[in-house]
Parts: C-alpha cells; sequence; structure tokens
C-alpha cells in the first residue's frame, strides 16, 4: 500500500466487518479495492489486531515532548486566567508548581500549538505583547 492514496480507517473498517460475511472476491467488487489491497488490510488486522492506520507517525516526528498533557493543560490554564502573563513567568510557574524544566522557546511552541498568538498591543507608545487563544487545544 505504498503507492497511491492510503485507505481511509473508515474503508479499512469496512474491508474487516465485510471479511466476517463475504469472500475476498466480493469484498473486491464492492469496494473497489484490488485483492492484495484487501489481502494486506486482513494481514494487518491479524498481525495488529487493528487495520486503523497508525495517526502517530505524523505526530511523533522530531524528538519526543518534554511537556506532558498535564504542564500543557497547566499553562493554557495560567495564559487564559492572565494573558498578558510573561514566558519567564510561565517557566518560573510550572518549574515551581509542576517541577518541570523546560525553556521559553518550549513553552511558546507548546501554546503555539494549542491555537494561541502573540498579540501587540500599543499602549501610550508602550509595546505590550499579550497571548490570545484562537481555537481549541488538541
Amino acid at each position: 500500500m505504498v503507492r497511491g492514496k492510503p485507505l481511509s480507517d473508515d474503508l479499512r473498517g469496512a474491508i474487516l466487518n465485510m471479511a466476517r460475511n463475504f469472500d475476498l472476491h466480493e469484498i473486491c467488487h464492492h469496494t473497489g479495492c484490488k485483492k492484495r489491497t484487501v489481502q494486506r488490510v486482513l494481514e494487518d488486522y491479524r498481525k495488529k489486531g487493528t487495520v486503523m492506520r497508525e495517526h502517530l507517525r505524523l505526530e511523533m516526528r522530531g524528538a519526543k515532548r518534554i511537556m506532558s498533557p498535564g504542564d500543557i493543560r497547566f499553562l493554557t490554564g495560567l495564559v487564559r486566567h492572565s494573558p498578558d502573563v510573561y514566558l519567564d513567568e510561565l517557566r518560573e510557574m510550572l518549574e515551581e508548581t509542576r517541577g518541570s524544566e523546560v525553556s521559553e522557546a518550549t513553552i511558546w511552541r507548546s501554546l503555539k500549538r494549542c491555537g494561541f498568538t502573540m498579540k501587540k498591543v500599543c499602549l501610550g507608545g508602550i509595546i505590550i505583547l499579550s497571548l490570545t487563544y484562537f481555537r481549541t487545544c488538541t
């Protein structure tokens, strides 16, 4: 299944369900998939116990994440409570409360991944950077 468009998880599930009642040629006829594709989906099920694709491949590229989901929830709560907090203050609070030692750049990347943006607000010639939340953190 290297070439062409990858099969959706829905189609993989349908192939698995059809395998209970239909033979290989009927599954190919109804789904429009080639015989070898159906065989590979069923083989994946026998080996892994699931036919769903590994979504973590795209999410887990690069180095392992330093911050835990709990750390990220803590940070997003702090920023929602006081959006004008500085990154160094967030780093100190995270270290004191959660015991996680991370850089300000890591904190910013995590907040950015969660949908926060940095806004510049000009008040009487003084530029203030404020974090703004624009979507749900995943």
